[in-house]
């Protein structure tokens, strides 16, 4: 019985699918009576599937793929080597250069206003307080 219900399922599905294949998406068309009335399209030739190619690619209407992207544009200089070059060595003079791993980072000295007792305290009245004592443990 359960092998009979699924099979009529599957046709219906099928039987459904392919009703609504070739349905117009043009509320003015009622579906019924345009795939009654209408005729099937005659098929297009190489030739003419080339030049509506040619002509979506002419008017922007493709997307771009990997193979046709286009390549960033030329740059163009607007200074001299030698106003890079002065540009450059002004940026060092006045520190404005990103640090590279021999100088990251620039670590200023750090002055601590609590004693170690002091910071150990204030831990432990936090664990009290908060319930924590064993969160960060064992890891």
């Amino acid at each position: 019985m359960a092998i009979n219900q699924l099979a009529a399922a599957l046709v219906l599905t099928v039987i459904s699918g392919s009703v609504l294949a070739d349905v117009p998406t043009s509320p003015a068309v009622s579906p019924v009576s345009s795939i009654a009335t209408r005729a099937p399209a005659a098929p297009k030739t190489r030739a003419q599937v080339i030049a509506e190619l040619q002509q979506a690619r002419a008017s922007g209407e493709l997307n771009v793929g990997d193979a046709n992207y286009p390549g960033p544009s030329k740059f163009v200089s607007t200074k001299t080597r030698a106003q890079v070059l002065a540009e450059l060595e002004q940026a060092r003079a006045s520190g404005e250069l990103n640090n590279n791993d021999a100088t990251y980072p620039d670590q200023t000295s750090v002055v601590s206003t609590k004693t170690r007792a002091q910071v150990i305290a204030e831990l432990k009245a936090f664990e009290q307080v908060h319930g924590m004592a064993t969160l960060y443990r064992d890891y």
